[in-house]
């Protein structure tokens, strides 16, 4: 139970006082920071709270875009990762650590969003449905216990609805590629491209990416004598990808700035293709041309560019379903639950994998092998039966971006009994169910040499 009490009075004026004093009004406060309940309790915590209106005014479709506009909170894991996702939506407040930062749905912990991931997976809860958000960032190891070191998230969900609210949601990204500021990097992929044209493209002028719809839907009854209450929802959502050759300053890896008015560098990786051949005295150091023939490595016209295919938003599909109800028994206990579910599926991509410097060893008198190839690994032992050793840098491009298919299905139940026994004693008993299965397929090739 995260409550407590404040006491909120007027202070009498110096002029006119009554001969009477009248009693200050005190109203119930809901505070995160406090699992017991006390009379005129306060709370020393920095907390932050993001209400239902603010919500609907930022568009946002999903919960970990909502908290991560906070400046003391980092998204560790979001639609944005493709390079070691996990697929699921975990909040780091003061970027300490997901696992540090404990999240709560109206008071009681979120289970782990994976088997491999001991965060909280934001992706069960519905943005629609969400009150407010309570953010507490100091203190919160003393109550919650080590997992809040960082601090703690409370989600507060809708409890008394009652209607019909369906919610369609479609948007876009229109992104205009204009930088212009110090460094011109436009300028500086165009320089790459000059020399390297199949690997350092500029992206387009103006592009539309990255589709996503969402629909949701909302109802709510109360029963006829006005003691409790049924929420149920149900939500889909689909995002489509967003590549990394689509933004001026996402096509390459870009190479910082020194001082103001630098430019900036639009870095490649030596793992190229078609490959990249060196022996472990530095003889040689080739790759190859239209032709097939060696010929020397130069990283201006050789390097293979990264950025292009990372996923820069990762596509997903999400469908959510639940509900949430409360019943006042009597005037002092009252029953609730809550049932929730969650299957999610989203895909990361980087770019293809390779080898990334691994010695090779060939056969000198492979037919496979030109006269000019031969002669430049093995020297004299050129057309004898002889081993050769050489280090190979290939991108495997053939085999297409390195894939990481993420799936997650999540359940979730909680029932308990909660009430007021008189001013200063309350209570609350609920058992917590949780569920969370992950099937993950990665698929990538890196041996493959042509």
């Amino acid at each position: 139970m995260i409550a407590g009490f404040a006491a909120i009075g007027m202070a009498a004026p110096a002029v006119a006082q009554s001969t009477q004093d009248e009693p200050a009004s005190v109203s119930e406060i809901v505070v995160t920071g406090s699992r017991i309940r006390q009379a005129n309790l306060t709370t020393t915590s920095p907390v932050t709270q993001v209400t239902a209106e603010d919500v609907r005014e930022s568009g946002v479709s999903r919960v970990e875009d909502l908290v991560t506009q906070l400046p003391q909170a980092f998204a560790a894991q979001n639609s944005t990762v493709s390079n070691g996702a996990s697929g699921t939506a975990t909040v780091s407040l003061r970027n300490l650590g997901a696992t540090r930062t404990l999240v709560l749905i109206d008071g009681k912990r979120m289970a782990y969003g994976s088997p491999l991931d001991a965060a909280a997976d934001l992706n069960q809860i519905p943005a629609q449905l969400v009150e407010r958000v309570e953010v507490l960032t100091g203190g919160a190891s003393a109550v919650y216990g080590s997992d809040a070191i960082a601090g703690v998230v409370n989600f507060i969900l809708k409890k008394d609805f009652e209607g019909l609210e369906l919610t369609a949601q479609y948007g876009q990204y229109l992104h205009h590629n204009d930088y212009d500021g110090p460094g011109n990097l436009r300028s500086v992929i165009e320089g790459r491209g000059a020399t390297n044209p199949s690997q350092f493209k500029l992206p387009d002028d103006d592009v539309q990416t990255g589709f996503s719809r969402e629909i949701t839907a909302i109802m709510g009854v109360s029963s006829p004598d006005g003691k409790g209450n049924i929420t149920a929802y149900a939500g889909y959502r689909k995002n489509n990808k967003v590549l990394g050759r689509d933004y001026d300053y996402a096509s390459c890896s870009l190479g910082g700035q020194n001082t103001a008015g630098d430019s900036f560098t639009c870095g490649g990786s030596g793992t190229s293709f078609p490959g990249r051949f060196q022996d472990a005295d530095g003889n040689f150091d080739n790759t190859l041309d239209a032709n097939g023939n060696f010929v020397p490595y130069v990283g201006a016209r050789d390097a293979y560019n990264f950025g292009p295919l990372n996923y820069y938003q990762r596509p997903d599909e999400r469908y959510n379903l639940g509900a949430i109800g409360h019943y006042q028994i009597n005037d002092k206990v009252e029953a609730f639950a809550q049932l929730m579910f969650s299957d999610y599926q989203s895909v990361a991509q980087i770019a293809p994998s390779g080898n990334f410097g691994n010695t090779g060893t060939i056969n000198c008198d492979n037919p496979l092998l030109s006269a000019s190839q031969a002669a430049t690994i093995c020297g004299a032992a050129a057309g004898t039966p002889t081993d050769a050793s050489l280090y190979i840098l290939r991108r495997n491009v053939e085999g297409g971006g390195r894939q990481s298919h993420l799936d997650y299905t999540s359940y979730r139940g909680v029932v308990g009994l909660r009430g007021d026994l008189d001013d200063a004693w309350s209570y609350e008993v609920s058992a917590q169910y949780s569920r969370s299965s992950s099937r993950r397929f990665t698929a990538m090739s890196s041996r493959s040499l042509a």
